[in-house]
């Protein structure tokens, strides 16, 4: 919305008609009042505070028998508004009537909230900061640069910390959880409650409106915290076994998010990503690597285009030489989750 250094305080006028005792007085009140209307803008205060100003400069006008029709004040009103609103003008001018101050007044509240609801969505999606990156269309891994706000990623943290434990894995053949030396590192799934709580809840539709995977196909986040010698050596996210896929179907895509900086190692490696080489933990390797980069995600597909698992998608987390490496992980069924 536009604003003005003008506020209604500074253009306030009152106007006592009592006190208008001749013709001269009067004409010259009227021309005062016109040019307070004409001149008057919304500045800081709100469209209430704005409407009641407009209504008072149309009243004491009506007082000295020169009545504005609507036409006038509702031109007088988006005028005062900004250039930022007059395209409301223009939708109303195909009305059978013209809205009174009272309706437009009712029209504006309502683009208000619009207004309001949008810059929300915008700042929920982060829709000015997200970079997506394609680094590799076989298997698709998609670099979204600035996912997660500082402030996001400290808070999962915060979360999970006081209540991390070792980690384990699903055994292939039977879908059992097991611990394993493939995945050294700890790790906490954020509960039913902590899902709700409303920057979790802005991040889960973030994942949703990028990936293009409903909420409800989505595995709860997985927070987990690698220090220096952990890793987790290559692995697939889809499922072999087949007791898994009853809680949603197959492992689809994952969101992998980095919540922290300064480590050195501890890079996502695809080995069958890419033709050239890449780094992992120090190591010089084929295929393409991502590192933790506080805020970055990494979107990533287990399945193809023809819908059947793709082994290329196998993947693995380096060893970390240096400092802590925090993530969250989201992964996505074919269907709602259970």
């Amino acid at each position: 919305m536009s604003t003005s250094n003008s506020n209604l305080s500074s253009s306030k006028t009152t106007v006592s008609i009592s006190a208008l005792p001749c013709r001269s007085t009067r004409s010259h009140a009227r021309l005062q009042l016109k040019a307070n209307l004409s001149t008057i803008q919304k500045g800081n205060s709100s469209i209430s505070e704005y409407f009641c100003k407009i209504k008072e400069i149309a009243d004491a006008l009506a007082s000295v028998h020169e009545p504005l029709s609507d036409l006038d004040l509702v031109s007088a009103t988006l005028r005062g508004l900004g250039d930022d609103w007059i395209d409301i003008y223009a939708a109303i001018r195909h009305r059978s009537t013209v809205p009174t101050i009272s309706e437009l007044h009712a029209l504006l509240l309502q683009r208000i909230s619009r207004c309001w609801e949008n810059e929300n969505e915008a700042k929920m999606l982060r829709i000015q900061f997200v970079k997506p990156e394609i680094i590799s269309w076989a298997p698709r891994i998609i670099v979204l640069h600035d996912f997660l706000s500082s402030e996001e990623c400290d808070h999962l943290i915060a979360i999970a910390r006081p209540r991390l434990h070792p980690t384990k894995v699903q055994d292939a053949e039977t879908g059992k959880v097991i611990k394993s030396d493939n995945r050294t590192c700890f790790g906490k799934f954020l509960s039913k409650q902590e899902s709700k709580n409303p920057i979790v809840q802005a991040i889960e539709k973030r994942i949703s409106v990028f990936s293009q995977v409903p909420v409800e196909n989505g595995e709860v986040i997985q927070v987990l915290r690698y220090e220096k010698n952990q890793f987790f050596r290559l692995h697939h996210d889809y499922f072999s076994d087949t007791s898994n896929l009853k809680q949603g179907g197959q492992r689809i895509a994952t969101m992998l998010m980095y919540l922290s900086d300064n480590v050195e190692g501890g890079e996502t490696y695809f080995p069958m990503a890419g033709t050239g080489k890449c780094s992992c933990a120090g190591k010089m390797k084929k295929g393409l690597s991502v590192k933790s980069i506080k805020g970055d995600a990494v979107l990533f597909w287990s399945m193809g285009l023809d819908g059947k698992e793709d082994p290329r998608s196998i993947h693995a987390g380096c060893e970390v030489l240096s400092g802590e490496k925090w993530t969250a992980t989201k992964w996505m069924r074919q269907n709602k989750h259970n």
